[in-house]
């Protein structure tokens, strides 16, 4: 039986950023410039969470229900820090992370719980 700490090899095969939006300096009309700053590359497993035992696990927890997607990576460390809000890149598409949970408090990996974003939206972004 599989441990929950264990990853088969080949698991994490999706390259992605995680990015943090910076608003900084105001144009000369008064608007405020976003942008994205990389707060780490690393590669992921991507799952939809559209299995109904999942849901049900999520809805459980009281977490939210509007994810898409689950997203598992490697504990970055500990001068790392992903918090919700943040923006996950994967190729053309991004997923808003809505919580983090570091598994069984073990430092060993991180489950992202994101909501896919609209493409349209965050085209022209950087990567």
């Amino acid at each position: 039986m599989p441990q929950p700490l264990d990853i088969q090899a080949g698991t994490l095969r999706h390259p992605i950023t995680i990015v943090t939006d910076n608003t900084g300096n105001v144009t000369a009309f008064g608007t405020p410039v976003t942008t994205q700053s990389i707060v780490w590359a690393c590669r992921a497993s991507i799952q939809s969470t559209s299995a109904l035992s999942y849901r049900e696990l999520v809805s459980a927890q009281s977490l939210s229900s509007t994810m898409t997607h689950l997203i598992v990576i490697r504990y970055p460390g500990s001068s790392i820090t992903i918090a919700p809000g943040m923006t996950v890149k994967h190729g053309n598409d991004s997923f808003a992370i809505q919580a983090v949970d570091n598994l069984l408090e073990r430092n060993r990996f991180l489950n992202l719980l994101c909501k896919a974003t609209d493409k349209s939206s965050t085209s022209g972004g950087a990567e």
